[in-house]
């Protein structure tokens, strides 16, 4: 009797939901989204309304809690005090021309710019070709070039003149490459002769040396005088060039500078400002370039391409901020490229159009979003990320390394406001929190996303909502009330606690799909408890094979495992095997042999090199517990020692200590243990049982040896107190208890 004191009964463990409480709790608002995170969301608010330099946010939590609908709902909740979004484009800078000049418009303008930059460029080119033909310009310009003309054609004459008095004459000469050269030769009886055919002539003494030798001085005198002379010439005809192109550019100055003005009608900040000032000044320079006929060479860029305008974002349409989500974040996406232009000349001059923006130049003014995981993994975006964040400047330039080519340009860093937003987990969080001191600036908003909720009228109203909403947005069954009760019962398993409810609901959505499925299978029109039931239970069976695989081994015997009788210093321990994505409880025998001597309680385990730190801690607690109760007065006079029985793996935790308590205990008073009853919890040097985890994994896979073997009515699980909130047990156990074929057991003390 005096065990019955400590069992529970089924009351005391259930906690099943009543189609009654949900036909009284349905009806509430299906288009809910965001379920039992205040604090989270508080969290949010907070960071997306505070533009302040710094508040970034990071959010964190269990996946499938929901944190990305949350975010994408507070982005979309989120209504700014003035929309002031900017465009961004990249022009030519005329003064460094590897530097190309950033400009930002208010949104929509950007495009506005690019096409006024092309209507001037259009209306230049017109401006020119008028200019060409009008008939003042035409009779100033023919003034000024027969002047020249007939200067340089005196000049040629005077100096043919002198070279025909002299014998001399000049003549155009065709080389072997095909060139045309000009050359000065004697004429003798009337023909022009090579110097060539002349020193035949002297060597044959048809010509005296002598005059050989008066006409050679001749010709090279001749030739520097015509060399100089057309030195000069070229020199006048560039500076008839220059006059003519004066007399253009005193003409066309006042036009240009007009079509300027209007462009700066609808533009008007300074960088802008000072930008078209000098395209103005570029353009009456290089008018040549906006002739028609201006010649484009092989692999050279068109002349006015140094007229254009890279725009890089244009928020025209935007009529909220911008929220991007960067689900691949490198370097390239986050920050820009610079597209490689094909080598030749002219690079220069069209490098800026090649520009390309990146998620982060988009999300300016907004909100980027991406996976923190991602991101550090990714070499060199961090350390970019954070210089983004210090600066509120961005520079587009290509990812850094050893191996890369050298950046052609260096565009002008662009000023921006951006807020980031990273999800993570708490184990990235607090890595980055303790190792960078950027983070701690840079991100001092941490939105916490739990992964329970207090179980209550509210949220069971929230849970029965959410069911609705996803069956009507997938179109799956109607779940009956009793059908919802079981996701809510399942919503509670997966919470851990009795008086709580997961906020897991990407997995509460998964069960609905599945059960839906069963439901179709199993030629129902609706989804009911039994779908729901079959959809947790198949699920289970698809992943427990090496759950099923121990059992067998345990029931044949290959396991030596005894759910029946009594044993001296031998005790049915439980652990729990967990693969991730399922975890499943299986009990092992913890045994303990003692003999008189001094050297304590010996772990078998730490000795082989098969426990862990904890589980090492475990056992010297369970000594320390033995000495402060049996050692107070002398010492404790025996040799123990403790094992896991058929363990060949590495042991952790500290769940079995009380265990191991039972089982020394057992040994030295020679007082044998019931085998039935399964043990876990851990104990202090006090002797209290302290709580474990997964102890619900843990009672039922002790049931399912039990049941395996066959159930006598008599086996169950000790339990630590502390723990009866974290039993949730399946519908099966849970028949069980109140058929009263298996028990449970809680206890406080080792007493």
């Amino acid at each position: 009797m005096g065990a019955e004191r400590f069992k529970l009964d089924y009351t005391n463990l259930d906690y099943s939901v009543s189609a009654a409480d949900v036909t009284r709790l349905d009806g509430g608002d299906w288009g809910m989204a965001i379920i039992g995170q205040p604090r989270a969301l508080e969290a949010l608010t907070m960071g997306t309304a505070i533009r302040a330099k710094g508040y970034n946010v990071f959010v964190t939590g269990v996946p499938g809690t929901g944190r990305r609908t949350a975010i994408m709902r507070t982005l979309t909740d989120y209504v700014p005090a003035a929309l002031e979004l900017k465009d961004a484009a990249y022009v030519y800078d005329f003064r460094a021309p590897l530097a190309p000049r950033a400009l930002t418009f208010p949104a929509g303008r950007a495009v506005i710019f690019k096409k006024d930059i092309h209507a001037f460029v259009e209306h230049v080119k017109k401006l020119v070709a008028m200019q060409a033909e009008s008939g003042d310009y035409k009779k100033r310009k023919e003034t000024l070039t027969g002047a020249w003309e007939h200067e340089e054609n005196e000049r040629l004459a005077t100096f043919e003149a002198e070279l025909a008095k002299d014998g001399f004459r000049i003549v155009q000469i065709q080389g072997e490459d095909g060139q045309t050269a000009t050359d000065v030769l004697p004429v003798v009886d009337g023909q022009a002769v090579p110097f060539n055919d002349l020193q035949a002539k002297a060597g044959t003494g048809q010509m005296s040396e002598e005059e050989f030798g008066i006409l050679r001085e001749k010709y090279f005198s001749y030739m520097d005088r015509m060399r100089l002379m057309f030195v000069d010439l070229k020199r006048g005809r560039g500076a008839l060039e220059e006059r003519l192109e004066t007399l253009r550019r005193d003409a066309l100055q006042p036009l240009v500078h007009a079509e300027a003005e209007v462009i700066l009608e609808h533009h008007s900040t300074d960088k802008v400002r000072a930008w078209v000032h000098e395209l103005e000044k570029d353009t009456l320079t290089h008018l040549y370039h906006f002739q028609a006929d201006e010649p484009i060479g092989r692999n050279r860029r068109p002349p006015l391409s140094r007229y254009g305008v890279n725009v890089l974002t244009d928020n025209g349409e935007a009529t909220s901020p911008p929220v991007i989500y960067e689900s691949n974040p490198t370097y390239a996406n986050l920050f820009g490229i610079i597209e490689h232009a094909t080598e030749g000349p002219g690079v220069d001059r069209t490098a800026y159009l090649k520009i390309r923006a990146g998620s982060i130049l988009k999300a300016a003014g907004g909100f980027l979003v991406m996976q923190a995981e991602d991101l550090v993994q990714e070499e060199g975006a961090w350390i970019a990320l954070k210089r983004v964040l210090r600066s509120g400047k961005l520079e587009i330039q290509p990812q850094p390394g050893p191996f890369g080519p050298p950046p052609a340009i260096k565009p002008e860093p662009i000023d921006l406001d951006i807020k980031v937003i990273l999800t993570g987990g708490e184990m990235v969080y607090d890595a980055l929190y303790q190792a960078d001191p950027d983070f701690q600036k840079l991100f001092k908003v941490n939105a916490e996303f739990d992964s329970t909720m207090p179980r209550n009228d509210e949220s069971v109203r929230e849970y029965v909502s959410f069911v609705r909403k996803i069956t009507r947005e997938e179109n799956l069954r109607e779940p009956t009330a009793e059908g919802v009760a079981a996701v809510i019962e399942y919503g509670i398993r997966l919470s851990d606690y009795r008086d709580r409810l997961s906020t897991r609901f990407s997995k509460v959505a998964d069960l609905l799909r599945e059960a839906d499925y069963r439901a179709g299978r199993s030629g129902r029109d609706v989804m009911d408890a039994d779908a729901v039931d079959a959809a947790e239970r198949v699920r289970n069976w698809m992943a427990d094979l090496p759950e099923e695989k121990l059992a067998e081994m345990i029931v044949s015997g290959e396991i030596i495992l005894k759910a029946s009788g009594s044993c001296v210093g031998r005790v049915n321990g439980l652990a729990v095997h967990d693969r991730g994505y399922y975890a499943f409880g299986l009990p092992a025998v913890i045994s303990a042999q003692v003999s008189p001597g001094e050297s304590g309680v010996i772990n078998i385990e730490g000795e082989s090199g098969l426990s862990g730190e904890i589980y090492d801690k475990a056992v010297l607690i369970v000594e320390g517990f033995l000495r402060s109760r049996y050692a107070r007065d002398f010492p404790l006079a025996v040799s123990a020692s403790i094992c896991f029985e058929q363990s060949y793996t590495a042991i952790e935790g500290d769940s079995a200590s009380s265990t191991a308590v039972y089982a020394l205990l057992s040994a030295i008073a020679r007082i044998p243990l019931r085998q039935d009853i399964a043990v876990t919890g851990s104990v202090n040097q006090m002797g209290q049982i302290q709580p474990v985890g997964g102890v619900t994994e843990k009672v039922e896979g002790f049931y399912q040896i039990c049941k395996r073997a066959g159930l006598s009515g008599t086996q169950g699980v000790l339990v630590p107190r502390q723990n009866v909130a974290n039993l949730t047990l399946g519908r099966e156990v849970m028949r069980a208890i109140r058929e009263k074929t298996f028990s449970v057991y809680a206890v406080s003390t080792i007493d």
